[in-house]
């Protein structure tokens, strides 16, 4: 995606010189205690001014076979959200100042509040040495003081998987069209699946200020029907659903806009989004599902 049409090639959803690539702090909140005993994977270190917004870029290339059973988030204050990929290198390693562009397959992407997700029984993601991870920041300062903070992400491993039980994440929601007018008003995304066979397994929302619901519906199964809090955009484990070639994924958000002003889509927490993120195995080779 640029982001959406980015956290869109995440998924759904920059050029960057060479820097120091700062080591994970496990002590970094992450907005509660996780309890789950981690490893560092990739982060990058920032400093934001008052009121500032940006993103910014850590590459890093993986040297060994990986496969992460549960993927910590690392979000201390004024990360807004990220999104991990994962392709062949196009850039030195190191952390940069950037934009939201996102150019490789995503294998993970995160909202404020999220938790530790652990993958199902003998389900892993498969990191391949030579491969580049591309963590995207979206950093945002609301206080009226300086913040830094370490964000990325730390992991727990798993015994080796095959390819039709590695994991990936797909963005499925409304980019194009996203207004949101005064008052309550709701906006609907859709897709379809191109292929069966791919089991969906976890799912988050994604919004911004304005959003109270969410619900994401394929065909007549629900992967998410809950009020919206922008500060806990948590993944949650659901029953698992397997594709079908050309079912639809519908994603039906509500918004409670009182600003004076219409509202669009837009990568900026002052704009809008809507979209939930599905995690599922086998890893989807095109993660972008959003109209």
């Amino acid at each position: 995606m640029r982001l959406a049409l980015a956290l869109v090639g995440l998924i759904l959803l920059a050029a960057c010189g060479v820097d120091y690539v700062a080591p994970v702090d496990d002590n970094v909140p992450t907005g509660s205690d996780t309890g789950v005993a981690s490893v560092p994977l990739i982060s990058g270190a920032w400093s934001l001014n008052a009121s500032q917004e940006k993103y910014v870029c850590v590459r890093q290339t993986v040297t060994e076979d990986t496969y992460i059973k549960t993927i910590v988030p690392l979000a201390p204050t004024g990360t807004h959200h990220f999104v991990l990929m994962i392709g062949a290198p196009d850039g030195p390693d190191g952390t940069t100042d950037c934009n939201s562009t996102l150019t490789k397959p995503a294998i993970f992407a995160s909202g404020l509040g999220v938790q530790p997700l652990e993958m199902p029984d003998g389900i892993a993601v498969h990191l391949v040495p030579g491969q580049q991870l591309l963590l995207n920041l979206h950093l945002f300062n609301t206080s009226d003081t300086t913040l830094t903070g370490t964000s990325g992400i730390a992991m727990k491993t798993s015994a080796p998987v095959d390819a039709a039980h590695s994991a990936g994440v797909v963005l499925a929601g409304k980019t194009l069209g996203l207004t949101v007018g005064q008052g309550v008003t709701t906006q609907e995304g859709f897709c379809t699946t191109p292929t069966a066979g791919t089991t969906m397994f976890a799912v988050a929302p994604h919004m911004h200020l304005l959003g109270t619901h969410l619900r994401a519906m394929y065909g007549a199964s629900t992967l998410y029907d809950e009020d919206f809090s922008f500060d806990d955009q948590q993944f949650k484990n659901m029953p698992p659903i397997v594709t079908t070639a050309g079912g639809k994924i519908d994603v039906t958000c509500t918004y409670e806009n009182h600003s004076g002003e219409t509202v669009h889509f837009g990568e900026s927490t002052n704009d809008e989004m809507c979209f939930a993120i599905t995690f599922a195995y086998p890893a989807p080779a095109e993660g972008t599902c959003s109209r």
